[in-house]
This record gives C-alpha cells, structure tokens and sequence, in this order.
C-alpha cells in the first residue's frame, strides 16, 4: 500500500538510470588510536542520488521506498545547495539495493553499471561473511571491475586517488 511516503518501484528505477550512480572505490583509512598510525586499504561500495537541496522531498520518498539510506544536505564551494541520498552499509545494500533492481530493471545504460556493481558487491560481501580480507585475486578482479564501470561514468575529473598494488 503506497501511502504516499513511498514511489512505485519502476517510478524509483527510471529515476535512478537518471539520476543515479553505483560506485567502488578503495579507500584508505588512517587508524590514529593504534599505535604507529596504521594505514588500512578496503573497497567500498556505495549507492547515491545527487540532487539540487530543493528536490530533497523526492529523496526523502526514495529512501521510504528502500527502507535504507541517509540523507545529507551539502553546501559546495561554487554556493551550489545539494542533497544527497546514499547507503553505504554493506548488508542494506546487498539484502535490499541489490534485490530491488533485480526485480525493478534498469533501462538505459546504468544496467550495464548496476551489473559491474553486482559483481563486485557480492565478492565483498562474500569476504565480509566469512570475515575475509580481499585476496590479490579479489583485487584484480575488483580493480578491473572498477575501471570496467568507467566507462558508464560521466567523464571524471580526476583519477582514482587509491588501488590496491
């Protein structure tokens, strides 16, 4: 029953072959309470909709229809207001994003993104079960994922800052 918090589920996957973006990155994290500061590497998946702060209402209906994610409100330097929907949490996107665009296709070329990001989300996700690290294979893989996904990006500005060697 839609109670008008909530969009149907082709609604919300026209308007992510639009709007939204799959990531991977890899990330680096510097663990300041241990002693020497030690650096950990670790790929991170990410689901977002980036939009002007005014449509936050939307994002809002989004995220009651996913049932995950937050909502952050962003002040960019150019004084450009945005609103940003996002799920990081590893088992909200692949118990809830990654069934819900099963069922609800993408169309344009976002499916093709969405299966890149599928592939590498459940190798993650299969490491975090079994309390894993990636292996130098998984990295490979990942890596080549990655650089597989830009080629459904929006030209990006600048490089991937982080990989594993």
């Amino acid at each position: 029953m839609n109670t008008g918090k909530e969009l149907p589920g082709d609604y919300v996957a026209g308007f992510v072959d639009g709007e939204g973006c799959f990531y991977l990155t890899y990330r680096s994290e510097i663990r300041y309470e241990r002693p020497g500061k030690p650096k950990y590497f670790r790929w991170t998946p990410y689901f977002a909709i980036n939009l002007r702060q005014d449509d936050k209402e939307i994002l809002e209906k989004i995220r009651n229809t996913l049932s995950c994610g937050n909502i952050y409100l962003l002040n960019r330097r150019d004084g450009e207001k945005l609103a940003q929907f996002i799920i990081q949490n590893m088992d909200d996107l692949y118990s809830k994003i990654l069934p819900f665009f099963e069922k609800y296709t993408l169309r344009a070329k976002k499916r093709h993104d969405f299966e890149l990001w599928k592939k590498a989300l459940k190798i993650m996700y299969n490491n975090k079960k079994h309390k894993m690290r990636c292996s130098p294979e998984d990295n490979k893989k990942l890596l080549f994922i990655r650089e597989e996904m830009r080629a459904y990006k929006s030209k990006l500005a600048r490089g991937y800052k982080n990989s594993p060697a």
